[in-house]
């Protein structure tokens, strides 16, 4: 019954998700002139928990050399997919791409509804920075965000809307409320995608 299949498709999912936050920028005013500097923020794939002790707590390459992580950043992680029974089609229901002279192609017989859950986190030392980061996203997200993936040789524009679910603003501290502080905007999402099955060959019938 069960053989090897991968399609990329919840690879793919992932890096559309994350392609969407990839070019956020932050302004901050030159110190010399007043003119504003424009700062690309970085994102990467990564549970807030294990980011959040790498920005707090500076790494030791050598026994005198200690590296921090830089501030701006966002990161993102998948963290839940669950099938969506509201969306099934039918057994029967078969999708296929022929080829219109010689009526061969392939089709896929099993495809699967997928809701799958995304945490986006973005970090910064300054209370400006994250609300320019809040504002380069929310606006987005109402009530959706569409994403058009390439997913086989059959599925190759499939729409896959991203909603926001909530976000939320908090601070952390490393030490006591004088040490250095951490702005934390995290945002959940969720995508309405799917799973598709391998892609199998098929005739078109021409004759009954």
């Amino acid at each position: 019954m069960f053989g090897y299949n991968y399609n990329h498709n919840l690879r793919k999912l992932v890096v559309g998700f994350g392609s969407l936050f990839s070019n956020i920028d932050i302004k901050h005013a030159d110190s010399d002139n007043g003119l504003p500097i424009q700062i690309r923020v970085p994102i990467h794939y990564a549970s807030q928990e294990k980011f959040i002790q790498r920005l707090l707590q500076p790494s030791s390459i050598t026994p005198g050399t200690r590296i921090e992580i830089q501030v701006p950043i966002i990161s993102f992680m998948m963290n839940s997919i669950s099938p969506d029974p509201s969306r099934r089609l039918g057994r029967f229901v078969n999708n296929s791409n022929l080829n219109g002279c010689q009526g061969t192609g392939s089709q896929i017989t099993t495809q699967t509804p997928v809701n799958v859950s995304f945490n986006l986190f973005a970090y910064t030392r300054h209370t400006d920075d994250m609300l320019q980061i809040v504002e380069q996203i929310m606006p987005y997200f109402i009530p959706d965000h569409i994403i058009k993936l390439d997913m086989n040789s059959v599925q190759q524009d499939i729409n896959v809307p991203i909603t926001m679910m909530s976000s939320n603003l908090s601070e952390r501290y490393d030490g006591d409320l004088n040490s250095r502080r951490l702005n934390i905007a995290s945002f959940q999402f969720l995508a309405k995608s799917w799973i598709f099955g391998e892609p199998q060959a098929a005739t078109a019938i021409s004759n009954v």
